[in-house]
């Protein structure tokens, strides 16, 4: 006798488990027909056309699809909202980077607050949840597409869109060839639909609608990360195994904040006469250190957390002391690291890279911050959640800086002052920048801001490449770097 197969839903089950198991939720076919209109917004939208206000309308569907269907919280709504103002900035910044950055800050907040992270496990848990959402709800969308038959005013609502789409084709082409300026304002409207973009589209509508579903399924059924956290704390036996190594830290930390003083109130003189680095050098070469000693600063705060006993209030008075004195020593490492990337950019000039480590060292020192306060009250649930808020919040306010812009106009600054510039750099800089740019002799101007323009189109409006406006530089065909 053969052995029946066994049921792809049940072995999905087996493979997730007690951590993401299976609740019937309802079929929803709405659900799906929400996912089929962002897909096909995104297919219409993303293809062949610059990052605009298209882009944001597309992200804001499928994150507000999954809002709309998760449980409503006070973190999630704020996590819909700095959502929402980050995926903005598709509209706003011309910069790429800049706008990546925020997309997928957006992306782990909205993780987070959809499946209810809280412990630090479960927080990082939660990015995998919207892809292995697409086997976990695979029983679910099955469902739902078996109710789509059942939904009797379902499919003469598809009738009447593809009639409509048929009707307003026909008469838009007809209109279009009889009229010149209908035409513009139709192609100023209408996407290129070539066959050579049909693929393309295809592949966008398959995986942005799919990734919309994802999402929905982890709003109406988000899996239990909660379960992935550390278990209660296990205190050592004897205070000195946790207290001897930190005080050893405590004591490298000091060592280096006094180094740090010498060198201040030495003066270059000295730095040059005792190590034979310039100053500049200096601080070049210990930022990177700076940070990730800062990073680890962190774990060895976390650990230390859990293996330190609190039975008594002169063993939790002890703790306060220690980890306080290792946070704010950590604080001043933080201040010099983030004063020798001041005083190399100062020295070298400035670029994305050196404004996104500042800013990435800055909010380390603010969730040490955090951790301080969770050690003075010996409570730290909500800590991974205002991690990840102030991290995102942290990408949002660079954003709303306009980092290219910035960088331009510093450098702007430093070419008038000292006529060092890298021309390479500049030229390379987003629309964002232009506006800074203009500040520059015209000559400079022919060489930077030619082929930079206005896109075209609605969807593709943007206000960086608006405010850049239609460059159009005197001379601009005798470029010459001054």
């Amino acid at each position: 006798m053969t052995t029946p197969a066994v049921p792809a839903a049940r072995a999905t089950d087996a493979f997730f488990g007690d951590l993401w198991p299976e609740t019937g939720t309802p079929a929803r076919p709405g659900v799906l027909a929400t996912a089929l209109g962002v897909g096909l917004l995104a297919a219409i939208v993303l293809p062949e056309s610059d990052h605009g206000l298209g882009t944001s309308l597309v992200l804001l569907g499928v994150g507000g699809t999954a809002f709309v269907l998760a449980r409503r919280t006070r973190f999630t709504t704020a996590a819909f909202v700095l959502g929402v103002a980050l995926v903005a900035m598709f509209t706003v910044r011309d910069a790429a980077w800049v706008d990546v950055l925020c997309m997928l800050a957006a992306g782990a907040v909205a993780c987070v607050a959809l499946v209810d992270a809280r412990a630090v496990l479960a927080v990082l848990a939660s990015g995998f949840a919207p892809p292995l959402a697409g086997l976990r709800g695979l029983p679910w969308l099955g469902r739902t597409v078996r109710g789509v038959g059942r939904v009797g005013d379902l499919w003469p609502a598809i009738r009447t869109a593809l009639l409509s789409l048929l009707l307003v084709g026909v008469f838009g082409a007809l209109f279009a060839s009889a009229d010149a300026l209908f035409a513009r304002w139709a192609d100023a409207v209408v996407p290129d639909f070539s066959v050579d973009t049909f693929a393309p589209r295809v592949a966008v509508l398959l995986l942005v609608g799919g990734g919309t579903l994802a999402a929905s399924y982890v709003a109406l059924n988000p899996p239990r990360v909660e379960r992935l956290a550390a278990g209660p704390a296990t205190p050592v036996a004897r205070p000195f195994e946790w207290l001897v190594p930190l005080l050893l830290v405590v004591a490298l930390y000091v060592g280096f904040v006094v180094a740090q003083a010498t060198v201040m109130f030495g003066g270059h003189d000295f730095l040059r006469r005792t190590t034979g680095l310039t100053y500049a050098e200096h601080v070049h070469q210990g930022f990177g250190q700076l940070t990730v000693a800062t990073v680890l600063t962190l774990g060895v705060v976390a650990v230390a957390a859990r293996k330190a006993g609190r039975d008594d209030a002169s063993q939790r008075l002890l703790l306060r002391l220690v980890l306080g004195s290792l946070c704010l020593l950590t604080l001043v490492v933080v201040a010099s690291a983030l004063y020798r990337m001041h005083v190399y950019e100062e020295a070298y000039g400035f670029t994305r890279l050196r404004l996104l480590v500042s800013v990435f060292e800055g909010w380390l020192g603010l969730v040490v911050l955090l951790v301080l306060v969770a050690g003075i009250r010996l409570r730290g649930r909500w800590l991974p959640r205002a991690v990840v808020l102030t991290g995102a919040g942290a990408l949002l306010a660079l954003a709303a800086l306009n980092p290219d812009g910035y960088v331009a106009e510093r450098n702007v600054e430093r070419y008038l002052e000292t006529g060092k510039v890298d021309w390479a750099y500049l030229a390379g800089l987003s629309a964002d920048a232009v506006p800074a740019l203009r500040a520059l002799p015209a000559e400079a101007q022919a060489c930077l801001l030619q082929e930079r323009g206005e896109s075209d189109g609605w969807l593709e409006w943007n206000l960086g490449r608006a405010r850049a406006g239609d460059v159009e530089v005197a001379g601009a065909g005798d470029c010459v770097a001054p």
